[in-house]
């Protein structure tokens, strides 16, 4: 009993000093969302939502300001900063460990982080704490974990939100930095094992995905189509960072590549690449042209599941309708999300049909808490053209339905996406010729069985 009033007394105070001061920047951030939405002259909900994820009702805002959400996502990473940088000193008073003030750099778990850090107790005294003297202090692993989080958002938000720019530097230069200032910072005083190491660097970029997705900023699914990419360059960088932190050197020379940073984003903003993907297939269809061609023009769903197309959250065919016959008319395509709108160029019943796209729909459907994303890669980044399918007779009343599209990837670096994008056109390609193969052999199947019957009963009326 003794103990525990000793340690009320000794430790509320500092206990409580931390509480007020993280709880007024958590609150900042909601005071910052109502002055947003005050100045915006748009009604504010007070659910529960926005008490937990007050950035959220920006994010979901149907036509926000790009520099509106550029502005709320830098405030709440600089409240993210500043709650880190004022819970490593408290965790470090309390000798916990790092952990917790990580936890402070997320919206949402900043909640739970600083009730956490204020209701616990200092596992050694201070005076122990001092006579230790812990040559790896968890500060300095937190320092470098929040690091490279902050700039993972900061580079997203300046590349993609603020340029539109999806190249070498946020793809390649971003993930490389992100590991040589995480490997860096860890090791600088005190060299940790590879294994630490790395684990700093895992730890950077999960968190840094966590608040990508809690800011609206990306979505899950381009973090995992570029996940293996980014892990290679950022374990390569977070090597390096460790062997100059190991050698003492200028600690200003890691950081010297942020400099370099924005004008990689500059140049991939003013030099987008046009990476051309044709795509050539065809299937042996058992029925004539003019099931073939019925069943290409019919307005009717694509009965093929979409398979791992659908899981990835890719764009896939859904269905299709033609407005009207011949060159010119309208061909309405529905995908998984959202509505091409196309036109047709080549009109030869029984022979070729050909569209070309006008409007086409967001590339993919992002894995999100919210409706809305900042995430301008969705649309505009891969293009399709024309599209033209071929029937050519063959004997035995079979149809050799031939498909050629053109389509143009904007996104770097080619040789990393070139082959997701031609995987994901491939396997919609090789669903629409199985769907119209499946289709045209009912329809043929059909005709003949209704044939049959027809002629069995003019065999029957003439007897």
């Amino acid at each position: 009993m003794k103990g525990l009033l000793h340690h009320l007394r000794t430790q509320l105070p500092a206990a409580l000093f931390y509480l007020v001061i993280a709880t007024a920047l958590i609150l900042s951030q909601h005071a910052m969302v109502f002055l947003a939405f005050l100045a915006l002259g748009m009604p504010l909900g007070l659910d529960d939502a926005f008490w937990l994820f007050p950035i959220r009702q920006l994010a979901i805002l149907p036509d926000v300001s790009p520099l509106v959400a550029i502005f709320g996502f830098a405030y709440c990473l600089g409240i993210s900063g500043a709650l880190a940088m004022l819970s490593l000193r408290r965790a470090e008073r309390l000798g916990r460990g790092g952990g917790l003030a990580l936890a402070a750099m997320v919206p949402t778990l900043q909640i739970l982080a600083v009730i956490a850090l204020a209701l616990l107790w200092p596992r050694r005294s201070e005076a122990e704490l001092r006579r230790v003297g812990d040559p790896a202090p968890p500060y300095q692993l937190a320092i470098g974990i929040f690091a490279g989080t902050a700039l993972v958002v900061v580079a997203v938000a300046v590349s993609a939100l603020t340029m539109g720019a999806y190249g070498w530097g946020l793809f390649v230069a971003t993930p490389f930095l992100v590991g040589l200032i995480t490997g860096f910072l860890v090791n600088r005083g005190h060299v940790r094992s590879m294994a630490e190491t790395f684990g700093a660097v895992a730890a950077a970029g999960m968190l840094g995905t966590l608040a990508l997705l809690m800011l609206a900023l990306e979505g899950l699914m381009c973090v995992i189509l570029i996940l293996p990419l980014a892990a290679i360059l950022a374990l390569a960088g977070g090597t390096i960072g460790r062997a100059a932190a190991k050698r003492l050197v200028d600690p200003r020379q890691p950081f010297y590549g942020l400099a370099a940073l924005p004008l990689i984003f500059l140049v991939d903003a003013a030099m987008p690449p046009e990476v051309p993907i044709d795509t050539h297939a065809a299937v042996t269809i058992a029925a004539p042209p003019e099931a073939v061609w019925a069943s290409l023009t019919a307005d009717r769903p694509v009965a093929e599941a979409p398979g791992l197309v659908g899981l990835a959250g890719l764009a896939y065919p859904i269905a299709s309708r033609i407005v009207g016959t011949g060159e010119g008319a309208r061909r309405i395509g529905r995908f998984s999300t959202g509505t091409a709108d196309e036109r047709i160029t080549i009109w030869q019943p029984g022979r070729a049909l050909a569209f070309r796209v006008v409007r086409q729909p967001p590339a993919m459907e992002e894995m999100s808490p919210y409706r809305k994303l900042h995430t301008p890669h969705l649309i505009g980044y891969f293009d399709t053209g024309e599209t033209r399918f071929d029937l050519a007779p063959l004997p035995g009343g079979r149809t050799r339905l031939t498909v050629r599209a053109g389509h143009v990837l904007r996104i770097d670096p080619g040789l990393y996406w070139e082959p997701i994008a031609r995987w994901a056109i491939g396997q919609n390609v090789g669903r629409v010729l199985t769907d119209i193969r499946r289709d045209a052999e009912g329809r043929h199947e059909a005709g003949l069985a209704a044939h049959s019957r027809h002629g069995k009963s003019h065999a029957q009326l003439a007897r």
